[in-house]
C-alpha cells in the first residue's frame, strides 16, 4: 500500500505581507486622487453639457414663441413660472409641465427634481436634493437682464447673442437660501442673477461668505456660462468685474474688455 505524502509549502513570512500591503496602500494611493481628478472632470462636462441644453431649449422656445420666456412670472395661460419651468417641453418634460395647470405651484412641481437643472460638481445641494423636502434646487441661474418678465427676443441684444450672458452656475444653496428652479417670485431664491447685484461672479466661495444675489463657479478657478448665441464659455477669475456686467447686460452699447 503506497501512502501520498504531502509536499508542505513555503507561506508568506510576516516581513513579506507587510511589504504587499505596503505596495497595496502605495497603489492605492496614487489612484484615488485620479479617480477624484476623474470624477471631478465628469461633473465639469456634466454641467456644461446642461447649459447647452438649456440654452438649445431657449432657443426652440422662441422659435416656437417668437420671444424669450420670462425669468419669473406669468406667460399664456400660465399665472406662475420660471424660465426653466417654461422650458420644461424643450427638455423632455412635457408631462411634468402639464401636471402644473397653469402654475409651478401646483401638485408639487416645484418640488420635483429635474436632472439637467443639477449638477454633481456643488456641494452645497440638500441632501434629498430638495429645500427643506418642498422645494427642488437648481444649479443654473438665467440672467435677469435677458429674460425678465418675458417679451425679449433675440434680436433686441442689441451687443450681440455672442457677447451676452443667458445662463451661468449657481450654489443650490447659498448662506442658506435655496436656488429653486421653479421659486416664480422675484426673490434670492428664484433661479436668477443680474438682479438684485450687477457684481462679478463668485468663484467656489465658502458657504458663510456666498452670496446668494450673484453666480457661483464651482471651482476656483472661475465659472461655466450659457451665451445668448447657444454657446458654453469659461469664464476665469481674471475677468473684471466691468467685463462681467458688460456681458451681463444685453444692451449696454459697450464692447467687451480684453480680459474676457
Amino acid at each position: 500500500m503506497t501512502r501520498s505524502r504531502t509536499v508542505a509549502r513555503p507561506g508568506l513570512t510576516l516581513f513579506q505581507l507587510l511589504l504587499l500591503l505596503a505596495a497595496l496602500l502605495f497603489l492605492l494611493g496614487l489612484l484615488l486622487p485620479l479617480l477624484a481628478r476623474a470624477r471631478a472632470s465628469a461633473s465639469r462636462i456634466q454641467s456644461v453639457n446642461n447649459l447647452k441644453q438649456l440654452c438649445l431649449a431657449v432657443h426652440n422656445f422662441h422659435d416656437v414663441n417668437n420671444q424669450m420666456p420670462p425669468g419669473v412670472g406669468a406667460f399664456g395661460t400660465t399665472t406662475a413660472g420660471t424660465a426653466h419651468f417654461f422650458l420644461l417641453p424643450y427638455l423632455e418634460q412635457q408631462a411634468l409641465y402639464n401636471s402644473a395647470q397653469g402654475s409651478a405651484w401646483n401638485n408639487k412641481v416645484a418640488a420635483v427634481i429635474v436632472p439637467v437643472f443639477v449638477t454633481a460638481q456643488d456641494t452645497s445641494n440638500p441632501t434629498s436634493g430638495r429645500y427643506e423636502d418642498w422645494l427642488a434646487t437648481t444649479n443654473y441661474g438665467a440672467n435677469w437682464m435677458v429674460f425678465k418678465k418675458g417679451g425679449n427676443t433675440l434680436a433686441t441684444i442689441a451687443d450681440g447673442t455672442s457677447n451676452t450672458l443667458m445662463f451661468a452656475e449657481r450654489y443650490q444653496v447659498c448662506r442658506g437660501d435655496p436656488c429653486g428652479w421653479a421659486y416664480s417670485a422675484l426673490y434670492y431664491w428664484a433661479p436668477l442673477f443680474g438682479y438684485y447685484s450687477y457684481g462679478k461672479f463668485q468663484a467656489a466661495p465658502a458657504p458663510d461668505e456666498c452670496n446668494p444675489a450673484l453666480a457661483q463657479g464651482f471651482a476656483p478657478g472661475g465659472i461655466n456660462a450659457g451665451w445668448c448665441d447657444g454657446s458654453v464659455r469659461y469664464l476665469a477669475t481674471s475677468v473684471s468685474p466691468e467685463t462681467w456686467w458688460r456681458a451681463t447686460d444685453p444692451n449696454d452699447g459697450q464692447p467687451l474688455r480684453e480680459d474676457f
